[in-house]
């Protein structure tokens, strides 16, 4: 994990280019050293920052738990190379500041790297890095009963010395970790409702999906996700799978092909490190008819999301209009009501792209001096509305042909048997 981050005072554009170059190359200066037969067997976490000058052009806090010699060359190589990069030049009276952690990586077997017709996985295995929340609680429209679910299974964190030690629920469950299923429509605030656990907790989230985790190369995927789960681990962060029901779904019983099998694998390894994680996992699904009874004992709550009545239609649209936005009117509360009844099986997300709508209608670099009133509101919402409906009558429309064809299908198989018996 390489990552940079630059002071809190405003940067040029220039000179955030140059940041993002000494990043680049310096992550591919130590995937390189990793990739060489001394250190393969070393696994690292790099953290860099640029901070202010304090008479050390580069600071390194080093945690070689294995391998002692070749950890503290690695370190030093390492070193050497970031002094050239000159960060006081790009930024003056700064500094590069590195943490640097480097540890053995038991998959992976020293004596064994000289095999040059064996696949790299350093160059296979794909990186992770958490990311700031994009979303609080604040930005939210929840009802009473989701919010209260949400936070009290958050309580295994905030509440953690208190449920685990002074009750004593860690002679039971060793390892406080709360795992969340988030399921329902598209659209009504899964994905953000993660991100707000995380902004909640004050750490990073870690977000991904199945296709993040899958590999080209059969049984390479369980050795992704243990790695998904190890950065998490490192860096305290919110771990939320995406689109999750292909990790929690049934385990396959008959295997007929590889693909099975290594499906089989992914899941059984979810399982083993669900077990493990002590942390916080979100999962977001579509559904949950199909999954596998061991994930179900394990997910502390499942709570549905679902589509917004008039009330909290109404509430979130208020939540999406600017506060700066320039009205001719203030809306009231009986105009908003009335918008919202328009939009009858709206998700939150459909109310935000039809307000971008309406502002992006009206927008123009000319003339800046625009105002919106309540029929500028009301016309956009309207039109998403009518655009969804048809959209829905045409996927009608596609699905009864296609039940159509079937039956004619079937309909003339029939036929030639008779004709044939």
């Amino acid at each position: 994990m390489i990552a940079i981050k630059v002071p809190q005072e405003e940067i040029s554009i220039n000179q955030l280019s140059l940041l993002q170059d000494i990043e680049t190359k310096s992550a591919k200066y130590v995937k390189d050293m990793l990739n060489t037969a001394e250190f393969r067997h070393l696994k690292v976490s790099l953290q860099l920052s640029v901070v202010r000058f304090d008479g050390q052009r580069i600071r390194i806090v080093h945690n070689a738990s294995f391998s002692l010699a070749s950890s503290m060359k690695l370190a030093m190589l390492i070193s050497s190379y970031l002094e050239k990069c000159n960060v006081n030049i790009i930024l003056p009276n700064h500094s590069l500041l590195l943490d640097l952690d480097i540890k053995g990586n038991s998959q992976v077997q020293p004596e064994k790297q000289n095999d040059s017709n064996k696949k790299n996985i350093l160059d296979e295995t794909p990186d992770f890095y958490p990311q700031d929340s994009k979303y609080s609680f604040e930005q939210m429209i929840l009802p009473d009963n989701i919010r209260i679910d949400v936070f009290d299974a958050l309580k295994v964190i905030s509440c953690k010395d208190l449920i685990y030690n002074k009750w004593g629920f860690g002679e039971i469950e060793p390892i406080p970790k709360s795992v969340l299923n988030l399921y329902g429509p598209p659209g009504t605030g899964k994905t953000m409702c993660a991100h707000a656990i995380a902004k909640y907790l004050n750490k990073k989230i870690l977000s991904l999906n199945y296709s993040e985790i899958e590999s080209k190369y059969v049984g390479e995927a369980p050795k992704n996700l243990q790695k998904a789960f190890d950065v998490a681990k490192e860096t305290d962060s919110v771990l939320f799978f995406d689109e999750a029901d292909s990790f929690l779904g049934k385990r396959i019983q008959n295997v007929t092909h590889g693909s099975d099998q290594a499906l089989n694998s992914l899941r059984s390894q979810m399982l083993i490190l669900l077990e493990e994680f002590p942390g916080i996992v979100v999962f977001a699904t579509n559904l949950v008819t199909n999954f596998d009874k061991a994930f179900e004992s394990r997910i502390l709550k499942h709570i549905r999301f679902e589509l917004p009545n008039q009330e909290a239609r109404a509430a979130i649209i208020r939540k999406m209009l600017p506060k700066q936005l320039p009205l001719a009117v203030p809306f009231t509360d009986e105009q908003i009501m009335e918008a919202s009844a328009v939009i009858d099986g709206f998700s939150g997300r459909e109310i935000k792209v039809a307000i971008l709508d309406m502002l992006l209608s009206k927008a123009d670099p000319v003339n800046p001096n625009i105002v919106f009133s309540y029929e500028d509101l009301f016309s956009a919402l309207s039109k998403k509305k009518e655009s969804k409906d048809k959209l829905k009558a045409e996927e009608d429309t596609l699905l009864k042909e296609k039940i159509a064809k079937k039956l004619r299908e079937k309909a003339k198989e029939a036929e030639m048997e008779d004709k044939q018996h």
